[in-house]
């Protein structure tokens, strides 16, 4: 303040010459503030040098602190809303997170039941190819690239140009390797030029 000499003053009335409360200490006192206390006033200095103009313009800035408090409390709200709705979305990603790891066990366990049912089925290895064969009775040897056993099938399956059923006998001769058999051909005709066979294997 410009004037360290004028402090202000609280201005506090004489208390009344009837002024006898009854009652407690506490109800005594509070006598004393609601009758005594309460009639004083504050005595400011050059309190009446302030012009009208001020006043206005401190009103206006408290105006706009005021706004400003309601600004921030909204940019609040607006940032918890944010947090909450970014907290509903890791919820959410955490859910689908959950979703995809069952899936993904669902699926693992889908491919093991598929890999167990591929290896419970047989492995099948078939070899085929064709060999000249003469008329009348011969014996032919077929090689062709190894099975893992001896235990196959052979399908012999006459070509040529008979419009009827081939006449002739093939027989599936013993001791068949794992790379060769042998058939025996009887009363072979001559429509028949070529034998087509077939090796299935099953493991």
């Amino acid at each position: 303040m410009d004037n360290q000499d004028s402090n202000p003053q609280i201005i506090i009335p004489n208390v009344p010459d009837d002024f006898c409360p009854a009652g407690d200490w506490r109800t005594i006192f509070q006598t004393f503030i609601d009758v005594v206390l309460t009639n004083g006033t504050i005595d400011i200095p050059d309190l009446s040098d302030i012009s009208p103009e001020a006043i206005a313009q401190i009103q206006t800035d408290v105006s706009n602190l005021q706004l400003d408090v309601i600004g921030i409390n909204a940019n609040i709200d607006e940032v918890e809303n944010d947090i909450v709705s970014i907290e509903n979305d890791i919820s959410s990603i955490n859910t689908d997170i959950s979703s995809i790891n069952t899936d993904l066990v669902s699926i693992k366990d889908d491919i093991v039941a598929i890999n167990a049912n591929l290896l419970a089925r047989p492995i099948i290895t078939v070899r085929t190819g064709v060999t000249n064969v003469p008329t009348g009775t011969s014996t032919q040897n077929i090689t062709f690239a190894g099975v893992p056993t001896t235990d196959y099938g052979v399908s012999i399956t006459p070509i040529g140009t008979a419009t009827t059923a081939a006449a002739g006998k093939y027989i599936l001769q013993t001791g068949q390797t794992t790379t060769e058999f042998t058939i025996r051909v009887n009363d072979n005709p001559a429509t028949v030029t070529q034998l087509r066979w077939t090796v299935t294997h099953t493991n």
